[in-house]
């Protein structure tokens, strides 16, 4: 497994991370960012930071789910993605 990690320090205090991972050789997966927010800004930079110096070899990046958060639905458009995968639910 090939996880990768990266992480913001403002003043020596962890701020923001990542982490993600190499899901085949051109495509990197990014489980989980966190970030302070009450810095403006930090959550967006984190994701350029790590996606720039972190994930710079991959062709595609892929965000995960946005858990039907019209937050993060709207965070992932503003990327500009190559394409969305449509999503079903199934109830029993």
């Amino acid at each position: 497994m090939n996880v990768f990690g990266g992480a913001i320090y403002v003043d020596g205090c962890l701020e923001a991370f990542a982490l993600g991972e190499k899901l085949n050789e051109n495509t990197a997966v990014v489980h989980f960012e966190k970030a302070n927010p009450e810095i403006r800004g930090l959550y967006q930079l984190i994701n350029q930071w790590f996606c720039k110096n972190v994930l710079q070899g991959f062709t595609y990046v892929n965000r995960e789910q946005d858990l039907g958060s019209e937050g993060l639905r709207r965070a992932k458009i503003s990327y500009r993605p190559h394409h969305m995968v449509e999503k079903f639910f199934a109830t029993g």
